[in-house]
Parts: structure tokens; C-alpha cells; sequence
């Protein structure tokens, strides 16, 4: 039996929007629900054999996918960049598996040269080619890699670390269309030494393995489970990032221990998303961001009770994935946790809110 998947860590690159970040998700990448614009993979030049046990090989078991039965849409394998993008895919109806619109593929030499963007080749060339698909009418906003190269490819994961978190920051400032970086990894190996730098790049003061204890029958949220499983449900016909993030709550919420950053990307998610859904009618430019379209909702005379619980679930996810300044330093405790799932049973009881 594989691991359940787990999100080990976030951190929001653009802090004034929090709608931009980096992920790191641990486990078997079909399993870990996630809905995306581009799967990306690293081979060696040409080579594309499903080979059991890696990653070419779990999309070939679970979808039947082979990178060189693939329709290429556009082929960079002449220059530098050396990389590729599929035509875009289609699986059968509620697949319960990731979800992807197109494979990117990023292939051949591995060598660091002087001037590259990051020290870490195929990330180098991955930033390069997303740089170029919105000339290519090729559109994208969330992408779910591996750590490319630190497979059968051998790059040296753990000497690149402290760079390769800046270089993540230097990429998303160059591509405006990027708002989700989610990288996997199917063992904690090498994305905890990421995860603790992202921890100290964050001055947080828990770890990202912190975990809080709830105690064993909670009165008053005997509703929340339901209300989830209750909106996985009319959502279960278009799998999209809320149906995702609704079951990681499930998830979260089923056993004895919560953590915290996941708790915080996952409510505030689902905040984003349901605040979307209630302002279809709303040009996106116009809402600007979460905090916005919280506004423009307080604006139409949406009860103020549920307002304040939107935005403390906005404010919850906001602490986990920014930056802490000394004053603003604290630890997450259970009286923490209790108010954000009170907020969150409250923003889920009262959908589809009403509206004037």
C-alpha cells in the first residue's frame, strides 16, 4: 500500500496577492488528486521507455501514456532548450487520479554552465520554455513537476537547495501566467531539505512536521465533515483545484493530528474558489485577488459574520505561506486551529451565500 499523499509545504511568492506560490507534495504523483494545466518530466535525450518505478513508468501503469506515442505541439528539441509540449490530453470522465492538460518534457545534457538562470539545468530550461508558450497560444497557470534531474539523471539534489528556492522566486517574476509551481517528490528525501529552507526563508517558528492534536470528539463540528463531502460531491462531475483541495481537507480532518500549512493552503483554496463561483458575473481582472472579491462580496451585502469568516480563513493561509516579521512571529495553537474550522464550517453552511 502506497503512502497517503501529503502537502508538505507552501510558501506564497507574490505576498501581496498570495495567489502565486510554490508546493511541495509528497507521494505516488497519479494519487495525489492534483488538477493541472502542465505535468512536467525529464528524460535523458530521446529516451522515453516506461521504466517500472519511475515516473515515465507510473504514467504508463495508471494512464496508459507514452511519451513517444504523444502529438507534439510545439518541439524546442533543436535549440538549446531542449524541451517539448504535448498536444493537449484527454482522460475518461472521472478519472480518480491527477489530472493534465499537456506533458512537458525537458530532456538532455544535465551540465551547469556559467550564466545559466538556475543552478539546476532543467529547471533552467522548463522557466525558459514557459516564458515562450504565451507567444505559442499555449496556456498555463498551474504546473506539477518532480525535481527534475535528481533521478536516473543524478543531479546533486541537496548541494542546489539553497539556491534553487531564490531561483523559484527570480522565475515567477518573469512569468506573469504562472500562479502554482507544485512539486512532488514520492519520498520526503529531498523536498524536507527544501521545505526546512523554505521554513527558515519564512522565519517561521514551526516546522513544517509540526503537527497539533485535536481532541477526540469535537462538539459543535459534527456538520463540517458532511459539508465537505457534501460540495466533493456536486463537484465530483468537473474535478477541478476545489474538488482537490475539499478531499485533502477530508483527509486532514479524518485523522487525530492537523498540520497547520496544510490546513492554511487548503481553507484558503477553498475560500478562493467558492468567492470565484459566487462573482461569475464579475470580469476576473476586476476582482484583483482573494482579498478583492472578499471585498466586492461585503460590497453586495453578504452577511458580515460570514465576510469576517472569509477573511480569517484568508488571513490563516496568509500566515502560513508569508513571510514572518519578528512582531508578527507566533505559534500555531489549538484554540488557532478550532477558530479556522469553526470559520470554514460557517463559509461552507451558509454556500451558495446570498447575494444582493
Amino acid at each position: 500500500m502506497r503512502p497517503n499523499p501529503v502537502l508538505l509545504n507552501f510558501f506564497d511568492v507574490d505576498t501581496a496577492t498570495g495567489e502565486r506560490s510554490v508546493e511541495l507534495h509528497v507521494g505516488d504523483y497519479p494519487q495525489l488528486g492534483l488538477v493541472t494545466d502542465l505535468m512536467v518530466v525529464s528524460a535523458f535525450e530521446g529516451t522515453y521507455a516506461p521504466v517500472r518505478g519511475t515516473l515515465l513508468g507510473r504514467l504508463y501503469e495508471e494512464y496508459n501514456l507514452k511519451l513517444s506515442d504523444l502529438d507534439i505541439a510545439l518541439d524546442l528539441r533543436s535549440s538549446p532548450l531542449k524541451a517539448w509540449i504535448s498536444e493537449p490530453l484527454t482522460f475518461p470522465v472521472n478519472t480518480p487520479l491527477s489530472l493534465f492538460n499537456r506533458i512537458a518534457v525537458v530532456e538532455g545534457a544535465i551540465e551547469w554552465q556559467e550564466g545559466d538562470l538556475v543552478p539546476w539545468p532543467p529547471f533552467n530550461r522548463l522557466f525558459s520554455l514557459l516564458a515562450l508558450l504565451p507567444m505559442r497560444g499555449i496556456e498555463y497557470s498551474t504546473i506539477a513537476s518532480p525535481l527534475l534531474g535528481s533521478g536516473n539523471q543524478g543531479i546533486d539534489a541537496i548541494s542546489h537547495f539553497p539556491q534553487l528556492l531564490e531561483a523559484y522566486r527570480e522565475a515567477f517574476r518573469h512569468l506573469p501566467d504562472l500562479k502554482r509551481l507544485i512539486l512532488f517528490d514520492k519520498t520526503d528525501r529531498y523536498l524536507n531539505i527544501l521545505g526546512n529552507a523554505i521554513d527558515s526563508a519564512l522565519a517561521r517558528v514551526d516546522p513544517q512536521n509540526l503537527r497539533i492534536e485535536l481532541p477526540v470528539g469535537l462538539l459543535g463540528f459534527e456538520r463540517l465533515d458532511d459539508l465537505l463531502r457534501e460540495r466533493v460531491d456536486q463537484d465530483a462531475k468537473n474535478p477541478c483545484s476545489l474538488t482537490h483541495d475539499l478531499g485533502e481537507l477530508l483527509q486532514i480532518l479524518s485523522g487525530q493530528q492537523i498540520a497547520p500549512i496544510a490546513l492554511g493552503i487548503h481553507v484558503r483554496r477553498v475560500v478562493e474558489q467558492l468567492v470565484i463561483q459566487s462573482l461569475r458575473d464579475v470580469p476576473r481582472p476586476a476582482r484583483l485577488n482573494l482579498y478583492g472579491g472578499i471585498r466586492l462580496l461585503s460590497q453586495r451585502n453578504v452577511d458580515p459574520w460570514l465576510i469576517s469568516c472569509l477573511h480569517q480563513l484568508r488571513c490563516f493561509g496568509n500566515w502560513m505561506g508569508h513571510p514572518q516579521t519578528s512582531a508578527q512571529q507566533r505559534p500555531v495553537q489549538l484554540f488557532d486551529i478550532l477558530a479556522v474550522l469553526s470559520a470554514l464550517q460557517r463559509v461552507l453552511e451558509d454556500y451558495p451565500w446570498k447575494i444582493q
